[in-house]
């Protein structure tokens, strides 16, 4: 059933695409700076605190803007803070959409900072225009917990989801409601890459008084690469970018021809022959 499904939600052009505007998001985060494609317009810079006890300000992404498409890109794991979030994995009730169940607290403090100035940004464009929200790692999260809002209490009823490396995000309760509300969303994973196996499905009693359950959002789209375990390779978003580009060549040519700074340079993508350092 999943199977058939994905495959008339995942367009590998559309997959290409918003890898490389994920990595842009990273590119944002590290060096202030941004190259998106001819025909889109940065439209907000997507701010939000990370951290557990003491929150910083960190830049998460952007949206940006064609003739034709709103893009929301998030970006993963790149700071201490980042990673306080990560493993913040206690449970909240979703505030966004009544009776939705719960979601990882991490990731949901962070959403929840950066969510009324992204909505604003958001109400601000064309809802004649197809809205696409992506993410990685944690900024896969992030692109679940805001596609679900999105689609409840914005005008853009109808987004197009696509994560990469997520995790799990909520209980299965909020997966439900999740999947019932967002059609469209495609969840690729590494089969090689350990971050879609966090958080574990189920922590039962004593780790909490009633346990805590997650569970995927659908629907699942399978890649395969394995360059060890080095998460920098099997988890990396340029790695992504580069085994979807192996399913459509010519469109991922045109791309980066066309936009020589938008694409990421995938040559970290080959296997690890390293060990433990030479014995002294």
């Amino acid at each position: 059933m999943e199977g058939s499904s994905v495959d008339r939600i995942f367009k590998s052009e559309d997959a290409i695409l918003l890898s490389a505007m994920i990595y842009q998001s990273y590119q944002l985060f590290e060096t202030e700076s941004l190259a998106l494609p001819v025909g889109y317009s940065l439209r907000h810079i997507i701010r939000a605190c990370a951290g557990v006890e003491e929150p910083e300000l960190e830049v998460f992404g952007f949206i940006a803007e064609s003739h034709d498409k709103i893009v929301v890109a998030f970006r993963g794991t790149r700071t201490f803070q980042d990673n306080e979030s990560d493993q913040d994995l206690f449970q909240v009730r979703y505030p966004f959409v009544k009776n939705s169940g719960k979601t990882h607290r991490g990731f949901t403090c962070i959403y929840q900072s950066a969510r009324n100035e992204l909505i604003t940004a958001l109400n601000q464009l064309s809802k004649s225009k197809r809205i696409f929200i992506a993410g990685h790692s944690l900024g896969g999260g992030l692109a679940v917990l805001a596609a679900f809002d999105i689609a409840v209490n914005t005008k853009f009823k109808k987004p197009f989801v696509y994560t990469y490396g997520s995790p799990r995000v909520g209980s299965p309760v909020f997966a439900s409601r999740f999947d019932e509300t967002v059609k469209k969303s495609v969840r690729i994973a590494n089969v090689h890459d350990i971050i879609p196996t966090l958080p574990a499905k189920a922590y039962p009693p004593p780790f909490t008084k009633l346990g805590l359950f997650y569970q995927h959002v659908r629907t699942k789209y399978l890649l395969s690469f394995q360059l060890n375990s080095v998460a920098a390779r099997n988890h990396e978003i340029v790695c992504y970018f580069k085994y979807l580009s192996k399913q459509n060549p010519d469109f991922t040519s045109a791309l980066c021809e066309e936009n020589p700074d938008f694409c990421p340079d995938t040559a970290l993508c080959v296997p690890f022959l390293g060990g433990c350092g030479e014995s002294k």
